[in-house]
């Protein structure tokens, strides 16, 4: 073999070996995120980055900054653009212009159940568009979604029915406090930490709220009754990367990084689940001798709801509109997504069922 022949096939060899999962140094990956190391959510993070270690046989590596310890909440999104974190949780809510087509799954959709909301965030934010041009403005990839689950209402004296709300004090955020208000309930803005003392002392009769959190905050000491609506989910919560990072990795990489991204969609759902359940039962069985008694609203009140929360998916749309979005699309696929894998849940099953 000649030396031009053999510079050839060491050039070659070169380059299959960077375009593969095995690389002579491990890429460590710098993930920040602004809630403590515990819960669902953090558990199920944890199950991401050991996935993303094992499937890439140890080239890449995750190491966490847990509780703001790297970027705050509201810093996230413009420091992993700066490449201040490789990988970080944004909450849209923090940045509603930068992320205006993000913030649509923060709307009340008929989209309660929390594999399918899951699923069709995904591969919204994978493959739409204008969601697609947000992130790259903000020079970031998006990699993989959260949820919050459904909405439920936690209260101190029954509530069975809309009517029910009209003159009760409730804590709201975001468009369901809006359609909240339109409902006639008077609506009060705080966050969770300050509900308990706020329930307890009869400053608002109700809480808008999920299962996890009305027995994290103990909130079920002081409020009884829980109105359990399955109403929208809160979905503009996600796993973004730095550009410039995710460009560095090589072609096998970044398909462990998209396989791992879609099953943690899986894990995720199947784990909070089973909290929602768990706690659920906890709470109505009693903790410490305080228990909740649930009512399930009613389908023609949960058409009513659900036709009331059109009213915020159209002031949505109307506003980013008005920023150049083309919203109307943007909700057309999603409302497609979300109907398709409602569809194959109907037809097959939660995948880890089948």
């Amino acid at each position: 073999m000649n030396r031009l022949t053999a510079g050839l096939v060491a050039g070659v060899a070169l380059t299959v070996l960077s375009a593969g999962i095995s690389s002579a140094e491990a890429v460590t990956l710098r993930f920040s995120d602004y809630g403590p190391n515990r819960g669902t959510r953090a558990e199920a993070m944890e199950w991401f980055a050991d996935q993303i270690k094992e499937r890439s046989g140890g080239s890449m590596d995750v190491e966490f900054f847990w509780g703001g310890s790297l970027l705050g909440g509201k810093d996230t999104l413009k420091g992993v653009g700066d490449g201040v974190a490789d990988m970080g949780t944004v909450v849209g809510f923090f940045t509603p212009r930068e992320l205006r087509a993000y913030n649509i799954g923060d709307l009340p959709f008929e989209n309660s159940d929390m594999w399918v909301g899951l699923r069709a965030m995904h591969d919204l934010a994978r493959e739409n568009e204008a969601l697609g041009k947000e992130f790259a403005d903000a020079n970031v990839v998006y990699v993989t979604n959260y949820t919050t689950g459904p909405v439920q209402l936690i209260c101190t004296k029954p509530v069975e029915t809309l009517d029910d709300l009209k003159g009760l004090k409730v804590r709201a955020s975001g468009p369901y406090g809006d359609a909240l208000a339109e409902l006639g309930a008077e609506v009060v803005r705080m966050s969770q930490s300050e509900v308990y003392q706020a329930l307890d002392s009869g400053l608002i009769d109700c809480n808008q709220n999920y299962y996890y959190s009305m027995k994290g905050y103990k909130q079920y000491e002081v409020a009884p009754h829980v109105l359990e609506m399955d109403w929208g989910q809160n979905m503009s919560f996600g796993i973004v990367m730095n550009k410039f990072a995710y460009d560095g990795l090589g072609d096998a990489e970044k398909k462990v990084l998209a396989e791992v991204a879609a099953d943690f969609e899986d894990h995720l759902a199947q784990l909070m689940m089973e909290e929602q359940a768990k706690v659920k039962a906890e709470m109505q069985e009693g903790i410490d001798g305080k228990s909740i008694e649930v009512v399930v609203l009613p389908p023609d009140e949960k058409k009513r709801l659900m036709d009331m929360s059109s009213k915020q998916i159209d002031e949505w749309s109307r506003e980013a509109s008005q920023d150049g979005l083309d919203a109307a699309a943007v909700i057309a696929d999603y409302r497609d997504r979300i109907a398709a894998y409602q569809k194959e849940l109907d037809a097959r099953g939660y995948p880890w069922t089948r």
